[in-house]
């Protein structure tokens, strides 16, 4: 598999949807920095684009790869939305129930030893309120107009005129509110060394740090499917 200086991240990870599981492996950003060139990428990372190559390569090749990956860009745009809607959505909420006690825990006991914890809390105060908000939008404007509008192409009815214009204008916010809360996880991950818990760490205080990075990667492929496929399939089916 070669890479060459001008192909993207982006464009790697819809070619080859196994990609993204390496590419989180090895941290590189495929979803909101998914328009960086791979060598870019792999210099920002510390890792050769070989050594990128050499994995996705054997990832594609092994029986987990065919059993997962799924080919989105040939999917219907309402078979997407419903995926990410049950799997990602749902996952994130699930997630957002369950952590905040469990931190509120871990800062009650650990909170006065180790300071950051309560940064960390607030931040995912923060990640949280902003999330749920995010995905509400979501369900409840921007997928039932997408929905409505393949309705529409399938049948060769015209789109259904949108309150909020053209797609692009709600599709241009959630991208924007994406990349803040991409934002926000990166300061929890610093904040926690990496979700490395201390030595001393109990085990609510690893489990906290191991829920974190579950739910940082199960993020990362919730922003890939709507910034990388669905929203500019949306775009183009508008246009």
């Amino acid at each position: 598999m070669q890479f060459n200086d001008t192909r993207t991240v982006r464009e790697i990870a819809l070619e080859m949807p196994g990609a993204t599981r390496i590419f989180e492996k090895m941290g590189i950003d495929y979803c909101c920095g998914g328009a960086k060139p791979i060598t870019e990428a792999c210099l920002a990372a510390g890792v050769t684009v070989a050594e990128v190559a050499r994995s996705i390569e054997q990832y594609e090749t092994s029986s987990q790869a065919s059993a997962e990956s799924r080919d989105w860009q040939c999917e219907s745009l309402g078979s997407l939305i419903t995926h990410i809607e049950n799997k990602h959505h749902r996952f994130t909420r699930e997630e957002f129930d369950s952590i905040e006690p469990l931190l509120a825990k871990v800062c009650s006991v650990y909170g006065e030893k180790r300071p950051e914890l309560l940064q960390v809390q607030v931040l995912f105060g923060e990640l949280t309120r902003e999330l749920l908000l995010h995905m509400n939008k979501e369900e409840n404007i921007l997928f039932p107009y997408i929905i409505q509008m393949e309705t529409a192409a399938s049948a060769g009815l015209s789109a259904p005129v949108p309150i909020f214009g053209t797609v692009r204008n709600p599709v241009r916010m959630m991208m924007t509110e994406h990349d803040g809360a991409g934002d926000v996880l990166r300061r929890i991950r610093q904040l926690s060394n990496d979700f490395n818990p201390p030595a001393d760490a109990c085990v609510s205080y690893q489990t906290l740090f191991s829920r974190f990075e579950e739910l940082e990667q199960d993020l990362h492929q919730h922003i890939h499917l709507e910034n990388n496929i669905l929203f500019p399939r949306a775009i183009e089916m508008e246009g």
